[in-house]
């Protein structure tokens, strides 16, 4: 699909693209052809931005030369969400070390 279409960047939902395998995989074939990729977090709770955060991470230094951006959010979105420490500050994703995750928010 890649060598029919050839786009200048993919964006890569891992919940929807395979997981974080299947979306390594895209990256791979992306790379590959010198096409641009991101990864969106788009709406995710705040655990599965987490741990998205996490993998994009990995995936922007394994894989650096074509990494364009990244689509990632806190999940305000939600109002029955897991309260964490996750917040965004300056346009970047940060881990607060002095919040804590309140999962006992949901069970009211």
């Amino acid at each position: 699909m890649l060598d029919i279409i050839h786009p200048k960047y993919i964006i890569l939902k891992p919940s929807i693209n395979g997981g974080f395998r299947g979306s390594e995989e895209w990256i791979l074939e992306a790379n590959k052809r010198k096409i641009k990729w991101c990864i969106s977090s788009s709406l995710e709770s705040n655990i599965g931005i987490n741990a998205i955060a996490q993998w994009t991470f990995i995936m922007q230094q394994k894989y650096s030369s074509y990494f364009n951006t990244h689509g990632l959010n806190t999940g305000i979105l939600y109002v029955n969400n897991w309260i964490s420490p996750l917040e965004i500050k300056k346009g970047f994703i940060w881990y607060n070390p002095f919040k804590k995750w309140r999962i006992e928010t949901l069970l009211y």
